[in-house]
């Protein structure tokens, strides 16, 4: 199983993520395991749906720092994205996130 970290996503007009600026955590050293790109959120979705974990980074004063899982959400029309795991919670929402440009 691989981890794998969000630190920004891009959102559409509905609030739901369409990309996100992640990449592989080495979770023994605590540090990126490769450098962070751009991808759709597809690319994160079949992460999750293959076993491995997808983590959101959060903004602090001392960097970014790992907090909530992702999840896949289905949508009726067939279109998944993800979004955070469990209920909600204080400056640790999707909306909290750094962004990326449109």
């Amino acid at each position: 199983m691989k981890v794998f970290a969000v630190s920004k996503v891009r959102l559409d007009a509905d609030g739901r993520i369409t990309h996100v600026y992640w990449g592989p955590v080495d979770t023994h050293k605590n540090d990126w395991a490769a450098a962070e790109t751009v991808a759709p959120v597809a690319d994160a979705v079949r992460a999750i749906q293959d076993g491995h974990k997808v983590y959101a980074l959060f903004p602090s004063t001392h960097g970014h720092l790992p907090d909530r899982p992702f999840i896949v959400v289905d949508y009726d029309s067939g279109w998944e994205t993800i979004s955070l795991d469990g209920p909600p919670t204080h400056e640790r929402e999707v909306h909290d996130m750094e962004r990326l440009a449109p």
